[in-house]
């Protein structure tokens, strides 16, 4: 988990299922290549259904990964949101990581709970128009459309406890590079913008460090690390 301090995060991935039954693979690593296995007892999950319903899903551990299922109850844009409860990790001045607060260790120059979230956007049935929602009330990745098209700009905004943030950097990884092709700082309103240069699986990261969120002797702050796994056309 201290990979986690370098770059790994958590992301949702793929869509199988019958009827309105969705399984979506619960993935960690880094650029969307799979490096090791998070903790099931961390994780917590809510899908956000048409008119708000929220859906407590199921959650299978596999090898590689986690399995979220859940049943769609009514045609409608599904909103799965897994979050990661914060892990602290501590530097020393030796530049050793170590697992847990500033007062468990001595020599600390930096210790920050480190908070992971990852959210994905699911049709089921005629789902009509749609139309962008916040669901999560912590850091929100949230694009103008459902789906990418290759050749053309994706607009999205981010959110930090409901409102637009700004100053933000958001990476734009294509799973089939395995690499962010594109990087992005968020305006004054929160918005960024990427463009889509190839067919495929995209990954956007947001990464929000938060000082004012620090504990006295137990972190300096806060890193709110957001994910949406979105596909083109």
């Amino acid at each position: 988990m201290v990979l986690m301090v370098f770059g790994h995060e958590i992301w949702l991935e793929g869509q199988n299922g019958k009827g309105t039954k969705t399984d979506i693979k619960l993935m960690y690593g880094h650029n969307m290549k799979t490096d090791g296995h998070v903790d099931a007892k961390r994780i917590s999950s809510v899908v956000y259904g048409p008119g708000r319903k929220k859906i407590v899903p199921g959650i299978k551990s596999k090898t590689d990964c986690h399995i979220v299922t859940f049943t769609g109850e009514k045609p409608g844009y599904y909103i799965p949101v897994v979050d990661l409860s914060p892990l602290v990790i501590s530097k020393t001045k030796k530049d050793e990581y170590k697992q847990g607060s500033r007062k468990m260790y001595k020599d600390i120059v930096y210790a920050g709970a480190f908070h992971q979230m990852a959210k994905k956007i699911i049709p089921i049935g005629d789902v009509g128009a749609y139309k962008a929602r916040h669901v999560h009330g912590i850091l929100d990745i949230l694009p103008e459309n459902p789906q990418l098209a290759k050749g053309k700009d994706i607009s999205m905004t981010l959110l930090y406890e409901g409102k637009p943030v700004k100053g933000v950097t958001v990476k734009a990884v294509s799973k089939a590079e395995g690499k962010d092709l594109a990087t992005g700082i968020t305006d004054a309103k929160g918005i960024v913008k990427f463009p889509i240069t190839r067919k495929g699986t995209w990954m956007f990261i947001a990464r929000h460090n938060d000082p004012s969120k620090a504990v006295e002797d137990e972190y300096d702050e806060t890193v709110f690390v957001s994910t949406l796994v979105m596909e083109t056309a």
